[in-house]
């Protein structure tokens, strides 16, 4: 009995993750460039508000890492250990969010505990880059994507968001009571 429990315990305890994976939203988004800006020896210029859409296709593969298609390009994410604080960037002087704004909208006070997933990838038009991705909700990400053109820095900041309509939207009904203006 002791043994059959054991192994019961055991055959149970493979099945149970180590630590709870983070929901994280998937599917088809709609991607823009809301903020960023160049930097040239140490000065900062503000990029102009791009507001084109892109689209984008994000899956998540059985090792955690996300699958992401953008306008046709492929690329693999993988999860940062430490989250939030594997990150640096300085964003002063800038719209861009900062470090303490991310750990507000996740309600954490340890960067550690804000989920993250990037890489270094080669950009279509931007050669290397370095591109992060971080879930904001259930519809949406925040991103950051980090080129270094020739002897400047370039860093946009990107919303991915799935655009279905609020998700707290109240249904329409109408009354009969209510007539149309004249």
């Amino acid at each position: 009995m002791f043994r059959t429990l054991i192994s019961l315990l055991l055959l149970l305890a493979s099945f149970v993750p180590l630590q709870a994976e983070v929901e994280v939203p998937l599917g088809i988004f709609k991607v823009v460039n809301t903020e960023g800006f160049i930097e040239t020896n140490g000065e900062r210029v503000a990029l102009e508000t791009d507001m084109n859409e892109g689209s984008a296709l994000i899956e998540r593969d059985a090792a955690n890492r996300l699958s992401v298609e953008i306008n046709g390009a492929q690329f693999n994410l993988f999860p940062l250990d430490r989250g939030l604080a594997a990150l640096t960037w300085d964003a002063t002087g800038t719209a861009l969010l900062h470090d303490i704004d991310v750990r507000a909208l996740f309600g954490k006070d340890n960067p550690a505990d804000v989920p993250a997933w990037g890489a270094e990838l080669d950009w279509p038009g931007s050669g290397t880059v370095q591109l992060v991705l971080m879930p904001l909700g259930e519809r949406a990400y925040t991103a950051f994507l980090i080129s270094h053109p020739r002897d400047m820095t370039v860093v946009r900041q990107m919303e991915f968001r799935q655009s279905y309509g609020p998700s707290n939207r109240p249904g329409i009904s109408f009354s009969s009571s209510l007539s149309p203006p004249n």
